[in-house]
């Protein structure tokens, strides 16, 4: 995940335009089933926003089943996301 716009919007938060940009990213066909994600630490960088931000994100997409964590490994992109 590159920030090629780093530029975020006023009328939504940031977790969720990063949500957003995930779910792009799946849909594109960038991130395929099984795929290990950007680790919270470089995407807070990458993007320069905080690490509780991308966690959230995470965490959501997560919840939406389209992330699964692995336990010492970091978060994949789940099977029939």
């Amino acid at each position: 995940m590159s920030p090629s716009d780093p530029q975020w919007q006023e009328g939504a938060p940031i977790y969720r335009q990063l949500r957003d940009r995930v779910i792009g990213l799946v849909l594109d066909g960038h991130l395929k089933e099984g795929d290990a994600v950007p680790s919270v630490r470089q995407v807070a960088a990458d993007f320069r926003i905080n690490p509780l931000t991308v966690m959230k994100a995470y965490q959501v997409l997560a919840d939406e089943g389209l992330l699964e964590k692995r336990r010492g490994l970091g978060m994949f992109v789940a099977a029939g996301a």
